[in-house]
């Protein structure tokens, strides 16, 4: 992808995107980030942990000495996982499907390990699946994305407690676009 940004390249793979999910509000080892994606074998992990730390979008938040060697304690840099005006203005078409791959692969997992370990069917209250095509303005559009993220900034950075549970909340948007009419001669 010769003109993605740096930062796009990082977050296009669906492990990356993974691990960065993963440590959102979180400080963990690998071999923690590892029970979220058991399948990825620990030496690819390390190879992307490596490649999101370069990228400045992981921190080490700790060292510490065990057994002979040094492990690292990670988290994320949330405010370098976003995409900056710079970084937008080289987006290509396949950069934003490959962004939209990557982070719908990440929610796909999520509700994989839901359906893994949770009793089913499923209470009402525990999963939504909503869609839904709504004709706005640019400046309504507007302010539908701020009031979604400003509740997810407002609530990002709490720890699980009793009867608080992180959850996956993604949030995408695109214009709908029609395709092409064809004229009432053409069949």
């Amino acid at each position: 992808m010769p003109g993605s940004s740096p930062r796009t390249r990082a977050l296009l793979h669906p492990i990356r995107a993974r691990i960065v999910i993963a440590l959102q509000d979180r400080q963990l080892t690998p071999r923690q980030i590892s029970t979220y994606m058991e399948d990825v074998p620990l030496t690819t992990l390390y190879r992307h942990i490596n490649l999101l730390l370069s990228a400045g979008m992981l921190e080490i938040v700790e060292e510490r000495r065990v057994h002979g060697t040094v492990e690292r304690v990670f988290t994320v840099v949330e405010a370098n996982t976003f995409l900056t005006e710079e970084d937008r203005a080289q987006l290509t078409a396949e950069d934003i499907t490959g962004l939209v791959g990557a982070l719908t692969g990440t929610v796909q997992e999520a509700f994989r390990r839901y359906t893994r370990f949770a009793t089913l069917p499923p209470a009402q209250r525990d999963i939504s699946l909503v869609a839904k095509s709504l004709s706005l303005t640019e400046d309504e559009y507007q302010a539908l994305r701020q009031i979604l993220m400003e509740f997810m900034s407002a609530h990002a950075g709490r720890s699980e407690a009793p009867g608080r549970q992180r959850r996956m909340v993604a949030f995408f948007s695109a214009p709908d676009f029609e395709p092409e009419k064809k004229s009432s001669g053409e069949s």
